[in-house]
């Protein structure tokens, strides 16, 4: 599972610096087909899930404006990937 995870900060990393050049909708994929998998260890996973949807909605007005409520949705996907990640590191 971290290595899903990890990936996912990946993607939302390049996504973040190129938002035009990638997308988020194969990350929110594997992390479905994870909770599927692995279960959902409370709501982590969703609110994940939730937090990428809401970033990849915000890439194109980060591309185009870099306003501060686009970068405040990735920011927020960022937090939940962390917080995935040392979640699972217990």
């Amino acid at each position: 599972m971290r290595e899903i995870l990890e990936q996912v900060k990946e993607n939302l990393e390049r996504t973040f610096d190129q938002p035009g050049a990638n997308d988020l909708t194969a990350s929110i994929e594997l992390l479905e087909t994870a909770k599927d998998q692995y279960g959902d260890k409370g709501t982590l996973l969703q609110d994940m899930i939730r937090a990428l949807a809401q970033a990849n909605n915000a890439k194109n007005e980060l591309e185009l404006s870099g306003d501060i409520s686009s970068s405040a949705a990735f920011g927020e996907a960022y937090n939940a990937v962390s917080q995935a990640l040392s979640s699972y590191e217990r």
